[in-house]
Parts: C-alpha cells; structure tokens; sequence
C-alpha cells in the first residue's frame, strides 16, 4: 500500500475515532505523523483499535435508543411516555415505524462506521513487516470481534447486511465505491461471515478482560452464542455454551439487585460489557429516564420528563420472594411526603407504571450522567441457552433444569422440578417467561419473543395492529436512496 493511501486510511480511522468527543480548545499541530512510524509498532496500532472499539460502543443515548425503543418498548416488559422522546418512541411502541426512521438509520451508520474501523485496523496490520505473529494475529482477532458484533446488531434489527470488504490496495474512491453499490448478502453468508471472524476471534483473544471492555476468547464465544441462539442452531448452540463453562472464567454473581450498581462491576458474570463514565458521552443515561415524578432524587443527579414505565402484569409473573423484583420500584414515598402507587389503582386496576432501577443509581453520577458499565452479555444468559438449547434437542431433562436452578437459586425463588415439565412446550414457555425475568431492561426481550414466534402476536394483545413482517425493521431509506443495489425487507 502506497505511503499516501496509508495515510488517508489513518488519518479517516483516527477522525472517526474522535467522533462525540467534546473539544475544549483548538490547537494548532505543528508535526505530522510519519504513517509508517505511526504503525511499527504496538502502541500505535492499539491507537487505531481504541478509535475502532470507541465507534462500536453502544452507550449514552445510542445505548438508550437500541436497548430500550428499539428492543423493548415494542415488547410486554415496558413502554415510554412524556417529555420528548415520546414522539419518538411511540412509533416503536405502536408498530408504526416508518421507513425513513432517524434513529434506525443513525444505528445504521453508527455500526458501518465500526466495521469501516475494523477493515481498517486490519489491513493497516497487514502492511506492517516485522510485527510479530502472535501480535499481529491478536490485533486482527479484536478487529474481527469489532466488525462481527456489529454486523451482528444489525442482523438483530434488519436481517442480512451488506458485507464491506476492502481488497488490499484499494484506493479510497474504491473503498467508497464498494461502500456505495454494496448488495445486502445472503441470510447464510451473512452469518457464516459472523461465525467466521468469530472463530478466528476466540483462537486469538486473551481469556482475562484487559483493560475493562476489550474482547476475550469468553466474549468471542460469547457472540457465537448469541448467533447460534438466534439461528436456533441448537448443536452448535450446546457446543458453544459448554465451551464458555469449560473456560472456568465466569460464574453467577452472588447479590443480583447490585449486579448492576457502581459497586458491583467487578463481578465475574460479565462476559462482555461497554465501560461507561459520568461523563457525557461517556455514560449510561438510563436512570434519568426511569426516576418516576418528584422521586427523591441525590441533588446531583435529575430526573427526565421522558419516563420509562413497565408494565403492571410483567411486575406480577415474578414470585414475592424474588430478588430480582426488588430492583422493581412498585411505589415510593415523594419529595412532598406523599405515598405513590406505580403498580395498581385502589381498584386494582393496573397503573402500568412501575420502574426498573435495574442500573443502580451510581452516587457519584451527574445529571443524567452515571458510571454504570453496560453490559452485553453475561454468565446467566450462557446458562439460559444452553438449557433452552437442551430441551429443544431432547425435551425436558435434568441438565436443563439443573441450569435453570442455578440462576433461580441466585434470586431466592422457588426451583424447578423435572416432573412438572411433561413435554418440550412447557419448559420452552417457561424458559421464555424466566428470560425475561432475569433479563428485563437488558434489551433482550424482543430478540426472545421472535425467537419464540410470539412477537407480533404479544403487540396484537396489547392492542397494536402488528404485522408478521414487522419482525425486521425496514433498511433505512436513507440507505437506499444512497445504494441503488440494496433491497427493501419484504412489507415496507
């Protein structure tokens, strides 16, 4: 690759490295990095792999508006009201997201924006004489990391993607050309891609997370899980999850209601996560939403006019004795000394207005902004799958069981017993109604009911005119009107 191409890759990876960061002073750059100095060695690949993890954090408000509008108001665990995101949210609570969605199409680009990251660390290592193998092959194992999990929240919302790879010595009007005219792939391409860089990943990736959020052979797996769930690849998926138990990295952390706190975080259930500051930019914003009106809030903390509120029959389907339900507020005392119901009126009729305080109020935060580290995968959904993996190869069994105790035993609820499961449907339905239980705002819940052909059929009963297609979202238009060769998913 010349010395100019080198450059142009460098200097656009390291611009969009420093995307939603605050400038507080310009300065005047009186030297310029010589490309190939940049990248003889380590530190200054690490550089470039830093710019591409910062373009495929799913934090601050992008965490807020893939999790939650996009993956669970449009389920039965929660909704939003008020402020001014209501106008926004409610086309994902009502099933009447249109084609030219903003926020869809900024998800969009955000996660091209990390695969172009990736390519980019990945064929600049490549050019790189005298590094050495086992440097280079971890440099490209977190570079695929990257660039798979992104095409893998994409697959969650629209289906198959297109696949961007860049041929060595492209120049940079061919990489745009590519970007440009780039046709969606085959469903089985698509993910035998994912599963690809994945594999390749896991053979790489140190087994200890260092520094916080980088990728680990766990959280490789951990992905390949997450695909082999959703293509309900139930060998592979078995394969996978043992793979994760055999590592001996991970186990359930012991106190759930602070799974989520501050002070929780050095647990070993997390798998994979995006490390949050409060800073802005940095952060995890969700409590400010969730606070419900004139809570007694810490005077350096606020509280959001945009409201986010679960529903009252999801709060009922969890045991008394659940600690989970505790991170559930269901009323609270307010600033004036007043009682507030959340969960039902005198009538008991259902309010549908409990809060999830599942991130923990961080003591430290300010404003909106919290430390919180958010997390994409943990030990509790390698034990889920794989039980629910079990019983769809030979029905309802001890090991199924046995897994689903451990994370039940965790939150001081009653455990199961194999003869009350006479057949796969039951423990299948059970499964889904404990996902959600132990997974309420995670953002998990609509990946599960699709999974479960229960989506579409879970927004009809709550009273939303829900089509079958709905099940992906449309390719923003905003996208095709730039990429003649990319196709609509079928409905929109």
């Amino acid at each position: 690759m010349t010395t100019l191409k080198l450059k142009y890759l460098i200097i656009l990876l390291l611009s969009l490295s420093t995307i939603g960061c605050n400038s507080f002073l310009k300065e005047e750059v009186y030297t310029e990095y010589d490309p190939n100095k940049f990248l003889a060695d380590e530190t200054g690949i690490d550089a470039l792999l830093t710019g591409a993890y910062a373009q495929s954090r799913i934090i601050a408000y992008d965490h807020r508006n893939y999790t939650y509008m996009m993956n669970e108001f449009n389920t039965d665990i929660a909704f939003e009201t008020g402020g001014g995101l209501e106008k926004d949210a409610a086309p994902f609570i009502q099933f009447n997201w249109s084609v030219n969605n903003s926020f869809l199409n900024s998800f969009w680009e955000k996660m091209y924006k990390a695969i172009a990251s990736a390519n980019s660390v990945i064929i600049l290592s490549n050019q790189l004489n005298g590094l050495d193998p086992a440097k280079l092959n971890k440099i490209q194992a977190e570079a695929k990391f990257i660039r798979s999990s992104s095409y893998y929240f994409l697959y969650n919302l629209f289906g198959p993607t297109p696949l961007i790879d860049i041929p060595v010595g492209a120049s940079p009007q061919e990489i745009e050309e590519i970007g440009k005219n780039a046709k969606r792939a085959d469903r089985d391409v698509f993910v035998n891609y994912i599963i690809s860089d994945l594999e390749f990943a896991k053979q790489y990736l140190p087994l200890t997370e260092s520094p916080i959020g980088r990728a680990t052979k766990g959280a490789a797996l951990g992905y390949l899980m997450k695909i082999y769930l959703k293509e309900k690849n139930w060998k592979k998926l078995t394969d996978v999850t043992q793979e994760i138990i055999d590592l001996h990295q991970y186990e359930l952390y012991s106190n759930y209601p602070r799974l989520f706190a501050i002070e929780g975080e050095s647990n070993k259930e997390y798998i994979f996560r995006a490390p949050c500051i409060a800073q802005a930019g940095y952060q995890n914003n969700y409590m400010a939403h969730a606070f419900p009106p004139n809570y007694p809030i810490l005077t350096n903390w606020v509280n959001f006019g945009a409201q986010f509120r679960t529903y009252s029959a999801f709060y009922k389907t969890f045991e008394s004795n659940d600690k989970r339900r505790e991170l559930l507020i269901r009323n609270y005392t307010d600033i004036s000394g007043k009682n507030v119901e959340l969960l039902e009126d005198n009538n008991g009729k259902a309010l549908n207005d409990v809060r999830s305080f599942k991130y923990w109020p961080d003591p430290n935060g300010v404003g909106e902004n919290m430390g919180n580290d958010i997390v994409y995968i943990r030990y509790a959904d390698v034990l889920l799958s794989r039980a629910e993996a079990l019983n769809e190869l030979n029905g309802p069994n001890q090991e199924s069981i046995d897994l689903i105790n451990q994370v039940r035993q965790r939150a001081n609820t009653t455990l199961l017993k194999l003869a009350d499961y006479s057949n796969k449907l039951l423990l299948r339905d059970f499964l889904l109604a404990e996902r959600g239980r132990e997974f309420f705002s995670e953002g998990l819940r609509r990946e599960d009911l699709i999974r479960h052909g229960k989506f579409i059929q879970s927004a009809k009963e709550r009273g939303y005119s829900a089509k079958e297609y709905q099940v992906v979202y449309p390719i923003p238009l905003q996208q095709i009107d730039a990429n003649p060769n990319l196709t609509q998913n079928e409905g929109y």
